[in-house]
């Protein structure tokens, strides 16, 4: 799971300022990514290929809530709407 620290390092955040927001946001990806994709837990433990995938997407997801948290009609970028699907049906087999 991506830590507090390693997602301030990817926005280049280094203050303390905003940790609790930060964490909100990184939680609520991260919670966003578990509701979306079947088997997340399973293959996030069993499979480092995908958890290297899901830990980018839950940053790039949680940096969208932080970047767009003054706008109400914001909607998630093409990079995660294209990466999810990948997460959703991915096959250890395959990678």
């Amino acid at each position: 799971m991506v830590t507090l620290e390693q997602f301030k390092n990817y926005l280049r955040v280094d203050t303390e300022f905003e940790d609790e927001l930060l964490q909100q946001f990184l939680d609520t990806a991260t919670d966003h990514l578990k509701g979306a994709i079947s088997n997340y837990a399973d293959n996030y433990t069993n499979y480092p290929e995908f958890a290297s995938r899901a830990d980018l997407l839950t940053m790039i997801i949680a940096a969208e809530y932080y970047q767009n948290r003054d706008n109400s009609a914001y909607e998630l970028s093409y990079t995660i709407k294209s990466l999810m699907p990948q997460l959703q049906y991915f096959c250890e087999e395959v990678n």
